[in-house]
């Protein structure tokens, strides 16, 4: 029997990673850098173009709790990172940079692994782009849920808190507080007032949804990715099947039937040899904020009701939109060692096939590029494509699944 749980992906030995840590790590890697290295916070406090800004930050998010709900929006503008700021950072990041070796090297090594498209850019200008992705996706996490600003998807996005809210400012307060009350003694670092209010705005609104699966390595996953070095990939045309999620709209329903439709087309092709491994793709997406997970639902069909084997199903329980089944899915090929050379196949029903025939459009504005290459109809459910090393780059205005 399958046995599965909310966060059955990433259960592992040992106490969990704080969701705090992870969002930061996964939306704003450059900033995850400097909270794990001490040295590197140093060398930030050494620079005295940083330590005006930090001043402000903390300044503002005093203010941002005092202020009344019709105030709340002019407060998280305050707060927010202006454009001049985060040009201004971003040039005394790049005399960090200049002047410090151990600095330059720890953030070239990062920049390079985690931003594939700053890649072939200078050192330097890779990294102003790397702090402006992380200090406009932290506004976004304020405007979206202290502002009420609209989400990139907002029927399932949105903040649970009314325009007016008064709850709000006492839950944020009290948040703010034991967040200091339960965090690490150490001097701030120039970005910590925003970044700490942006962090309590997401756990006040529920949304832990970028953290709930890690490490994805573990848990639901371990067999496949185990099952990976002994596959004997000649034998397949596709390294994976992907099956996009599909949620239901109605309140207490796990599955929805054009989701165990899809599965039932992917269990016939995975029977038929055309790949190693099926990927089921899909986060805590529809009806906003379901308990469900789309891709934890599938696999239990696939392996409960279809007999396909757990070790054949990897699960990618984030993508909240078909863009990003596509891009997770390439995330996962690459991270678990799945030949990149070789094509994957997404099954779904027609309509989605159609639609993901001309979704470059829509990846290039919410993404900014196009996370599969070659893409070809192969099917009336079918469409074939390969895997780009772009996946990587993280999305800082989704901080849901970034």
């Amino acid at each position: 029997m399958l046995l599965l749980s909310r966060r059955g992906c990433g259960q592992a030995a040992g106490p969990p990673a704080r969701p705090d840590s992870i969002v930061v790590a996964k939306a704003y890697p450059l900033l995850g850098l400097f909270a794990a290295r001490p040295a590197l916070r140093q060398a930030l406090r050494a620079n005295a173009g940083l330590r005006a800004p930090g001043r402000r930050q903390a300044r503002a998010v005093r203010l941002l709790v005092a202020k009344r709900p019709a105030e709340r929006r002019r407060g998280v503008d305050s707060l927010a990172w202006s454009p001049a700021e985060v040009r201004a950072v971003g040039r005394a990041l790049a005399q960090v940079s200049a002047a410090d070796t151990a600095f330059r090297a720890a953030t070239r090594a990062l920049l390079r692994a985690r931003y594939p498209r700053y890649a072939p850019l200078p050192d330097t200008a890779a990294l102003r782009l790397a702090w402006q992705d992380a200090a406009l996706g932290i506004n976004r996490i304020l405007r979206v849920y202290l502002a009420n600003q609209v989400p990139r998807y907002p029927a399932i996005d949105s903040s649970r808190f009314r325009r007016q809210d008064v709850a709000l400012g006492p839950a944020l307060r009290r948040q703010l507080r034991a967040r200091r009350a339960r965090g690490p003694r150490r001097e701030a670092a120039f970005y910590d007032g925003p970044l700490r209010a942006a962090l309590a705005a997401l756990q006040l609104n529920g949304r832990d949804e970028a953290a709930r699966y890690e490490p994805l390595a573990g848990g639901l996953n371990a067999a496949p990715r185990a099952a990976v070095a002994r596959t004997e990939w000649a034998r397949f045309p596709y390294s994976v099947i992907l099956v996009p999620g599909q949620g239901p709209e109605g309140p207490g329903v796990a599955l929805d039937s054009v989701g165990a439709y899809r599965c039932r087309l992917a269990a016939a092709r995975y029977r038929a040899g055309q790949a190693p491994f099926v990927v089921v793709s899909g986060g805590h997406v529809h009806p906003n904020q379901t308990p469900y997970c789309e891709a934890v639902e599938m696999k239990k069909y696939l392996v409960g009701a279809l007999g396909v084997p757990a070790a054949a199903v990897f699960v990618e329980p984030y993508a909240r939109h078909t863009t990003t089944n596509l891009r997770n899915t390439g995330r996962l090929l690459y991270a678990f060692g799945l030949p990149p050379d070789k094509p994957l196949l997404t099954v779904t029903d027609a309509g989605q096939s159609r639609y993901i025939l001309g979704l470059a459009g829509r990846c290039r504005q919410e993404l900014g590029y196009v996370p599969y290459r070659d893409l070809r109809r192969v099917s009336d459910v079918e469409n074939a494509c390969w895997p780009v090393p772009d996946v990587a780059q993280p999305d800082p205005f989704d901080p849901l699944d970034p």
